[in-house]
């Protein structure tokens, strides 16, 4: 099976002005990178290896450059030129996943089985959770009859009832080797909570906090009318049917699931073990409230290019540090507001810390 295209983690919306011209314009060439995605598309790999080529030459820090390059050369079959480029692009949070399932997928084809478990489980810590993918991909057969072979875990789907007569949706991740009387870590994070065509879940935790131990619960119950009561809710059910390490929540928010998150820690800072903001901040300024903060740790995580969040992120941790909260602030080198960065598992990492 030719390699896959990575997954898009969002709609990039572009705003193109008009504006009348006295002459026609003459619209500008392809760039190589579009080029060789354009011929990809049309199975021609061998020129887009070539166009590829051009690409990582002009921009060698450019992730879809050498994510490009190493589909290419795979399906061209240059499997050691894909691995090659295949590794470079791994080194990118944006294209992680699929970056290594497809070296995976060269690795099994080349016979070097220890490999591509490896780059399989690379995959998997990055956030790919396609199980059909997996349990059908032609190029990973070899790898299937091994023991070693472990598709990612199902998500288990609920529904809570709530006091209203209402009922909130919300999804679980186990961890790996999951055991029902052991306490885990539990993240609480924004999300569908139900079945979505081609959801893999969160972008920035995925199957990594599986793999490192935590279970994770998605539900939109942040972004509710009612959100620091039907989050608290949630916390109540999941506490019912999990044993949560040191009865204590992780929440992670970001854009308008920001504000209640922080709410929801003040309310029930009893009950909250961090909050991890990428981006976002408090929506009050009040000492009294912010106060209730003191026993929660609060990382903050910006994109040094946005312009937007980052001025607000900066005062909310100078203003929460000076209170004595357990406050952290990163800021990305290059980001933005989406944070690409922190995708295929970077943020789990910083999670472990905050336990």
């Amino acid at each position: 099976m030719a390699p896959i295209a990575r997954a898009a983690g969002c709609a990039l919306l572009a705003l193109l002005a008009f504006a009348p011209a006295a002459h026609p314009q003459t619209e500008a060439p392809a760039s190589p990178l579009a080029q060789a995605e354009e011929l990809l598309e049309k199975n021609q790999p061998k020129p887009a290896v070539e166009l590829a080529r051009k690409a990582v030459a002009q921009a060698p820090n450019d992730p879809n450059a050498w994510f490009v390059l190493a589909r290419a050369s795979h399906a061209a079959g240059d499997l050691d030129g894909a691995i090659t480029a295949g590794h470079k692009a791994a080194e990118f949070a944006a294209v992680r996943a699929s970056a290594f399932y497809n070296l995976a997928c060269a690795y099994a084809l080349k016979g070097d089985k220890d490999d591509a478990f490896k780059a399989l489980l690379g995959a998997k810590r990055a956030g790919f959770a396609d199980r059909d993918q997996m349990a059908s991909d032609p190029d990973l057969a070899s790898l299937r009859t091994d023991p070693r072979f472990q598709l990612p875990l199902e998500r288990n789907y609920f529904t809570l009832k709530l006091t209203d007569e209402a009922t909130l949706p919300f999804s679980v991740d186990l961890p790996v080797g999951y055991e029902p009387g052991r306490a885990y870590p539990v993240l609480v994070a924004p999300g569908h909570g139900k079945k979505v065509d081609g959801n893999w879940g969160g972008l920035f935790w995925g199957e990594d906090t599986s793999q490192r131990g935590w279970i994770t619960v998605e539900s939109p119950a942040l972004l509710t009318a009612d959100a620091v009561d039907v989050t608290a809710t949630l916390l109540d059910e999941i506490a019912r049917r999990y044993q949560v390490e040191g009865s204590k929540f992780h929440l992670a928010c970001y854009g308008p699931s920001s504000g209640p998150a922080f709410g929801v820690a003040i309310a029930h800072p009893q009950r909250i073990k961090s909050v991890v903001a990428i981006p976002g901040f408090p929506t009050t300024e009040k000492p009294d409230e912010l106060g209730k903060l003191s026993g929660v740790r609060v990382l903050f995580v910006v994109g040094e290019e946005d312009a937007i969040w980052r001025p607000q992120v900066e005062v909310a941790h100078a203003r929460l540090h000076q209170m004595g909260v357990d406050s952290y602030l990163e800021v990305v080198p290059g980001a933005g507001h989406l944070l690409q960065e922190m995708f295929g598992g970077e943020l789990a990492e910083r999670l472990q810390m905050l336990r």
